[in-house]
């Protein structure tokens, strides 16, 4: 195994957007072994780097759920944006249906609601920790909002008046089903979008060529490797392309059944080092099989 592509939330990442010290170690070991490891997230690349801060981990990174490539020093290696035209009809769609979104650019995260973001995250915290206190659910949402590097505006339309600003995404969350359900399939219909999520209750909108599993082949060509001996680490349904593409896909423990599914291997939680985990077992077999 030479490329290990390791998606972050809810797979690298804890429940309270840590990273542990035994998925810190594993990652160096791969490294030292000579195995390329690189993030591939939903994530904006602030976002990403955020939750690493001090852990001295220098690894590529792929955000945007594939529509952008950055190199260890983070300079971008490959791009991939929404056009004008299908910015103007997501956003009307999800506008139509009263549904909260983000929108991911080359100049930030941003979402025109900070009081509705932080009631969001804290929804999202509470039913998957149901014990957390009303003032811990605050204070997570918070340090999540800083994690995530957003940007609070007033207005989208004037935004989208900047010329030079470049759509990677929208990330859009609702907890209605049915209208969720509605604007994905309207999404799709958007010529050349691909509508994929990382969670019951959101959608994430991205031009067709940015796929996670798209940019992974990408990023292994520019490095000289092969997807012959790439594994991907995910829980999400926006990681599934990057299984479709990788040799070795690997769920995570706290993975949806259907994900769980389409893997060769099921690891530990994310709140169990289930990366690292994941990585060892890698290696183990490296081992075995030389």
């Amino acid at each position: 195994m030479r490329c290990i592509s390791i998606d972050m939330d809810g797979t690298l990442l804890t429940n309270e957007q840590t990273l542990s010290f035994e998925n810190v170690n594993a990652i160096r070991e791969a490294q030292s072994q000579g195995i390329t490891v690189v993030l591939n997230t939903g994530r904006a690349y602030d976002g990403a780097m955020k939750p690493l801060e001090g852990s001295g981990l220098e690894v590529p990174v792929i955000c945007y759920n594939g529509a952008e490539i950055r190199s260890v020093e983070g300079k971008i290696l490959h791009a991939i944006y929404l056009d004008r035209q299908q910015v103007q009809s997501i956003k009307q769609i999800l506008d139509s249906e009263e549904i909260y979104y983000q929108l991911f650019t080359n100049k930030g995260v941003f979402t025109h609601d900070y009081d509705g973001t932080i009631d969001l995250i804290m929804d999202m915290m509470k039913s998957s920790n149901p014990s957390l206190t009303s003032e811990e659910l605050k204070v997570g949402a918070r340090r999540q909002f800083e994690s995530l590097s957003l940007k609070a505006i007033n207005d989208f339309d004037e935004l989208l008046e900047d010329e030079s600003l470049h759509v990677y995404k929208f990330l859009s969350f609702c907890f209605d089903e049915n209208r969720l359900g509605r604007a994905a399939s309207a999404a799709e219909n958007v010529q050349k979008t691909v509508v994929t999520s990382s969670g019951k209750e959101n959608l994430e909108i991205n031009h067709e060529d940015a796929q996670k599993g798209l940019a992974l082949e990408t990023f292994v060509a520019q490095m000289g490797l092969d997807m012959k001996q790439t594994a991907a680490i995910g829980d999400n349904y926006n990681d599934v392309s990057m299984f479709n593409k990788a040799s070795y896909p690997i769920a995570m423990g706290n993975a949806d059944e259907q994900i769980k599914k389409q893997a060769s291997f099921v690891t530990k939680t994310n709140e169990n080092d289930g990366v690292a985990h994941a990585i060892y077992k890698l290696m183990d077999e490296d081992l075995l099989s030389t």
